[in-house]
């Protein structure tokens, strides 16, 4: 249960002593080359809360990586069991959409292309034990940094024009 007071907000859950939500570990891929149409953003949901950050990854500004969550389960003293990838779903969503379009493949992976802005954006996955009704959440924090170079400049400035043989 959450309650809004104003400059603070008071998260209330309950939990059962022991029990564990399934816990998500990620594994991105190798940055690819995009082409403009992935770096379209998509619209800003509203006001997604500031998150805990697990882990934190650059990705230049041209650039996408995929996304996996591997979902592992423990029982209520904490062994680790197995769960059926079958039984689960997984949702991705991202708290700026500006900076990083987010694709959700509807099948536990999703891609995450930079937009060509830089900035800090955070890749939120939820998964859902269908058969408990069971949540955990993990969110990604995508750092976009710009790319290699690809066009370089120069300017090339003149002093002020001297006298090349002195008049006597």
């Amino acid at each position: 249960m959450r309650i809004d007071l104003g400059d603070l907000t008071l998260d209330l859950t309950a939990t059962v002593k022991g029990l564990r939500p399934p816990r998500l570990v990620w594994h991105v891929g190798a940055p690819r080359d995009t082409t403009p149409a992935d770096r379209v953003a998509g619209p800003r949901p509203p006001s997604i809360p500031p998150r805990r950050e697990a882990t934190t990854v650059d990705l230049h500004a041209d650039k996408f990586v995929p996304l996996v969550a591997n979902v592992s389960g423990t029982d209520e003293v904490g062994n680790p069991t197995a769960v059926d990838p079958a039984d689960v779903t997984v949702t991705y969503e991202v708290d700026d959409p500006s900076i990083v379009a987010l694709t959700d493949n509807g099948d536990g992976s999703a891609r995450a292309a930079a937009t060509g802005v830089l900035g800090v954006a955070q890749v939120t996955a939820t998964v859902t034990h269908t058969p408990t009704g069971r949540v955990g959440t993990d969110v990604l924090t995508l750092n976009v940094v710009p790319g290699d170079a690809e066009v370089i400049a120069v300017s090339v400035s003149a002093g002020p024009e001297e006298e090349v043989t002195p008049d006597a």
